[in-house]
């Protein structure tokens, strides 16, 4: 069976790739034109050109393929204005609704879509854990972050109606290979280097990024359309987190926790600083600590239960990642 990894190079992608060859199934990737494929070196998969801002480039890669796994979805890596991160958001999920719904001569029929945890809601019960049925909710309306994401979910669960064939799985904080950006690792990285020496209050949910994969796999034989899917595994915090790559990695962990909040306001002075008095962008906007209180500790039990996928412990996730970035010259 041939199908289509939209983000490819990426964390996610590169590793589900990784699976889906394990599995003796054809990859089709999907290469944008400026995204280094360092991460794909010496695998066998047919590279295909273009980007979720070329429509005609993803009907070209929708073509002949029956499983499209959507790992590319579009996020800000600056401060926008709201209103254009969500446009382009649904700009780019009308695009691929589109090459999917293109009547009888659509191959696809599963498209697994890689969401993300600020989409969930708060549990029901203070302390409790969320699940895929709380609803999406932020004091944060003006997040370009948040609100896109939001925005992107709920259009491609909402076109099942119009023949997308959606199921959306929201991983949990994973950690793994072939980080190359590098995204969760840069945790990883920070602690390793000594250069860590505050870290953010608060819970969270970490997996490794080879289970996420499997999940998404079997979520394309498995999921039912229209369903989100929570991927995690262990729930604990960021202290936790913390204490373990620093172990692992074997130096001292970061000491000094900070409050959400104090984050929050840090990082509004520096923007301050970075856009009046420099005249330059923010190296770390605001918006990202504001993600933090989205995320907490989850119940995975229906991803489990349905799509069955592995729960390797988070040790070896870190470990594996510590080697990836030593071989490559990150350490």
């Amino acid at each position: 069976m041939r199908v289509l990894v939209l983000g490819a190079t990426g964390q996610l992608g590169s590793n589900l790739i990784r699976a889906l060859l394990d599995r003796g199934e054809q990859v089709r990737a999907l290469i944008r034109p400026s995204s280094p494929a360092t991460t794909l070196s010496g695998l066998d998969i047919e590279c295909v050109s273009g980007d979720l801002n070329d429509a005609a480039s993803i009907a070209q890669a929708c073509r002949g393929v029956s499983v499209v796994y959507h790992a590319a979805g579009y996020y800000p890596t600056k401060n926008v204005p709201v209103g254009h991160a969500v446009s382009e958001a649904l700009r780019q999920t009308d695009v691929l609704v589109r090459a999917v719904t293109r009547g009888t001569r659509s191959s696809v029929r599963k498209v697994v879509y890689a969401s993300t945890l600020t989409t969930i809601g708060p549990p029901r019960t203070p302390g409790g854990l969320a699940d895929e049925t709380c609803t999406f909710e932020t004091v944060y309306s003006d997040n370009p972050y948040l609100m896109a994401k939001h925005a992107m979910e709920s259009a491609f669960l909402n076109a099942t109606s119009r023949g997308m064939p959606t199921v959306a799985v929201n991983p949990t904080a994973f950690y793994g290979p072939y980080d190359s950006k590098p995204t969760s690792g840069m945790q990883i990285l920070l602690i390793a280097k000594r250069m860590m020496p505050l870290y953010v209050q608060g819970p969270t949910n970490v997996i490794d990024v080879r289970d996420v994969a499997v999940g998404m796999i079997h979520a394309a034989q498995k999921g039912r359309i229209g369903e989100r899917y929570i991927v995690g595994n262990w729930n604990t915090s960021h202290q936790e987190v913390n204490e373990l790559i620093a172990r692992l990695a074997g130096v001292m962990p970061p000491l000094i926790p900070v409050p959400p909040v104090l984050a929050r306001l840090g990082l509004q002075m520096s923007e301050w600083t970075f856009q009046s008095l420099l005249r330059r962008p923010e190296p770390i906007p605001r918006f990202f600590v504001e993600m933090l209180p989205h995320m907490g500790l989850y119940d995975c039990a229906k991803a489990i239960r349905e799509l069955n996928y592995p729960r390797t412990p988070i040790e070896l996730a870190i470990k594996d990642a510590l080697a990836w970035f030593r071989a490559h010259e990150y350490l």
